[in-house]
């Protein structure tokens, strides 16, 4: 951080920011488990919320927690848990229920010895006694009661709105705001990051969470659009959209406005090796790339990687159409994700910003070939974000004119912005 100051002085000048912002994705980002009433409902509009701000789930329930969730929860050893359940007036035996059982939790017995060598953070955190922060986002009714549970087991709880409030609404903007905020207290354990921490004005955004809030203030004036940001380790696909209004009759599950997703499993250094077992066998390469690739080769094989995984990420985001079968005869429904009404789509992250073929991978993710996933339309407009600054505008959202971080965006996507952008 220090070198890149003083390049930034040498060229500008020796100024020291009036305002010092910043986006982390350090200690492999803020692991999260959620814990809801139904899979389809508040399990799932708690999943919503994790992904949205940034959040890696690790591990998601429906319904009572059993013995054998205690073990599953402790071993994925999460910065924060979330806990939902019930409408609002609705169901309350199962999240107090739930409650009672995070607090048999053993999360010691999942926590690497605090003295180890190059020891994740949370394994360090919990070693040294501190359990994961709870978030509570279920039904109001008996929210005193679970906080009471929960506190006097030793946990620290926040409260935020219901993430469903009703059937078929989703609220989880609030809990965004609240995990961004527990990201916050969990990425300071980091090696090297106290120090960066009281030198920051505002607050450290995990950076999937700050690319989702450039995504949707971009939208206001593009339009629905879908972003997709492939690393080292993990492809997200962000959306914001509601769809098209064909597809929105026959919708059989309630969407987020702003939806992220994040496939673990598919990145170009970390999870390469998987990414290949993809690629078909005439065409895989016989050997992976190093993190930043060097040669002619190492590139045009990271560029490969980089390929699939923007297309297989877009594919699992996506929703499907899918029929069935009644009395009255076959009926077409939508399932999962409608990107139909996307107009833009845009790239950004290492990958696809500084490899060449970032836009070809763009365009091979909008093709249907006949399927009948709910991709962006053929002609939509791709692009990349050029300057790689999609993070970084989203740390300067809530800071600086939103008009005029507008205007970064588009000057990196190659969209003519107006001439007071500076």
């Amino acid at each position: 951080m220090n070198a890149a100051r003083a390049q930034l002085e040498e060229r500008s000048g020796a100024l020291w920011p009036r305002h010092f912002l910043a986006t982390s994705s350090a200690a492999g980002g803020l692991r999260m488990t959620v814990h809801g009433l139904t899979a389809k409902m508040t399990a799932m509009a708690a999943r919503e919320a994790a992904l949205g701000a940034g959040g890696v789930v690790e591990y998601q329930t429906a319904g009572k927690l059993r013995r054998h969730d205690l073990k599953a929860i402790a071993a994925a050893r999460p910065n924060v848990i979330m806990l939902a359940g019930g409408v609002e007036g609705g169901d309350v035996e199962t999240v107090l229920h739930n409650a009672e059982m995070l607090t048999q939790v053993d999360f010691a017995t999942a926590a690497a010895p605090p003295d180890a060598a190059q020891t994740p953070i949370q394994d360090r955190v919990l070693a040294a006694g501190r359990k994961p922060m709870i978030i509570y986002a279920g039904n109001s009714a008996v929210c005193d009661e679970s906080c009471e549970i929960l506190t006097e087991a030793g946990f620290h709880v926040r409260v935020t709105t219901n993430v469903y409030p009703g059937i078929d609404q989703l609220d989880i903007v609030p809990a965004r705001t609240v995990i961004h905020d527990a990201f916050e207290d969990h990425i300071i354990h980091a090696p090297g990051m106290e120090r960066i921490g009281e030198l920051v004005t505002g607050n450290i955004l995990p950076t999937p969470g700050a690319v989702l809030l450039a995504a949707e203030t971009l939208a206001e004036t593009l339009g629905d659009l879908v972003v997709i940001d492939v690393g080292g380790a993990t492809t997200d696909v962000h959306s914001v959209t509601d769809g098209s209004i064909e597809y929105n009759a026959i919708q059989t599950e309630p969407q987020p406005h702003s939806k992220r997703t994040v496939e673990g499993d598919l990145g170009t250094f970390v999870s390469a090796e998987h990414v290949n077992e993809l690629i078909d066998e005439r065409q895989r390469p016989q050997h992976l790339p190093p993190a930043i690739p060097r040669t002619d080769e190492d590139r045009l094989i990271a560029e490969q990687l980089a390929h699939t995984a923007t297309v297989t990420g877009v594919y699992r985001h996506a929703g499907q159409l899918a029929y069935l079968y009644t009395p009255t005869g076959r009926q077409t429904v939508a399932r999962g994700r409608d990107l139909t009404a996307c107009r833009h789509v845009i790239g950004t992250g290492g990958a696809l910003t500084r490899l060449p073929g970032g836009l070809e991978a763009l365009r091979a993710a909008c093709a249907r070939n006949g399927g009948d996933r709910l991709l962006p339309s053929a002609d939509a407009t791709v692009v990349l974000d050029n300057d790689y600054i999609f993070a970084v505008c989203g740390a300067l959202l809530g800071h600086f004119d939103a008009e005029g971080v507008v205007q970064l965006m588009l000057h990196s996507i190659g969209v003519l912005a107006s001439s007071d952008a500076s």
